[in-house]
């Protein structure tokens, strides 16, 4: 009789009823066929799990395209430059004036710094290519960073130009000013590239930066003006005049709240995946506004954060 030998189990059961080497094949068949069998199941079970239960092996886990947002907390260093804070109120009292060019420019304040705890959000999308992360992010932080300086700096002898009789004047000068930024709340508009490496992303950013500011300033001239004439005729003494420094635009002041500024950013930082929809991050941010109202605004932070992405 001979046995078919068009399945596995047929093939293994003639495989044993011939020589030898005929059982050897046959048993390498069965033992194939029974791995085949206790294989399948698991791999189908593998399949049907959820992602999620599959463990940080799975390549989902460190996708990092898609939608994304979170929450962060960190520390503001603050710093104003006041050095030109006055230049454009000294410029309007001195206006049409032989004082305007060379008093306006003197800078009577100095830097001012301080430091704030900031908290906020972000929201943002990610594309990704193999290793490669490029997304856009906005983000906001609430702070209160508020920063003053006063000072005053003269008298300065400043000398006029001669006059037609011969006389020739110089001026007294004091310059005294004050002035204050408070930044509360900071927005940016960010473009995002990072590198993946397992479950890693380091990644830098620039962007645009929106600050909410209060300002204020005040500036004031002070001074006397002094006439000295020689006479023509030796050896008379020369006739000095003196009187007060007499500016009607004299003192100037502005206040303003809710102002809007506007700047750039720029940073690095690394996100770390905790599960495959939950990450962490810590980074660094620079931001500066390079003119609000003749302030000069910077800010670094150093922040953490915890987000999800789908």
């Amino acid at each position: 009789m001979v046995w078919p030998t068009t399945s596995g189990a047929s093939g293994a059961a003639s495989a044993i009823s011939v020589a030898p080497r005929g059982r050897r094949r046959g048993l390498r068949a069965a033992l194939a066929t029974l791995a085949l069998i206790v294989a399948a199941p698991a791999g189908a079970l593998a399949a049907d799990m959820p992602e999620f239960l599959r463990g940080s092996y799975s390549p989902a886990f460190t996708r990092w395209d898609g939608f994304y947002f979170g929450v962060q907390a960190g520390e503001t260093f603050g710093s104003v430059d006041f050095g030109n804070s006055t230049r454009s109120m000294l410029n309007f009292i001195l206006a049409n004036t032989e004082l305007q060019d060379k008093v306006s420019g003197w800078t009577t304040l100095p830097k001012g710094s301080t430091t704030s705890a900031a908290f906020g959000g972000f929201v943002g999308y990610n594309f990704q290519w193999d290793d490669v992360v490029l997304g856009g992010e906005l983000n906001y932080n609430h702070m209160s960073i508020n920063i003053g300086a006063q000072g005053s700096i003269g008298p300065i002898i400043v000398p006029g130009a001669n006059q037609s009789d011969g006389s020739a004047v110089r001026y007294n000068v004091i310059v005294s000013s004050t002035a204050s930024a408070a930044v509360h709340d900071i927005v940016t508009a960010r473009t995002r590239g990072g590198w993946v490496y397992e479950n890693f992303m380091p990644y830098g950013f620039v962007g645009l930066a929106v600050g909410r500011v209060d300002t204020s300033r005040f500036v004031t001239l002070a001074g006397s003006t002094k006439t000295v004439t020689t006479p023509t005729v030796p050896p008379a003494p020369p006739i000095v005049v003196t009187g007060p420094l007499l500016l009607p635009r004299d003192p100037q002041s502005q206040a303003q709240a809710g102002f809007a500024a506007y700047g750039f950013t720029a940073g690095l930082g690394v996100e770390v995946a905790l599960l495959q929809n939950v990450f962490v991050r810590a980074e660094w941010e620079f931001i500066e506004f390079p003119n609000v109202n003749d302030f000069r605004i910077s800010a670094n932070s150093a922040r953490i954060a915890a987000g999800l992405k789908f």
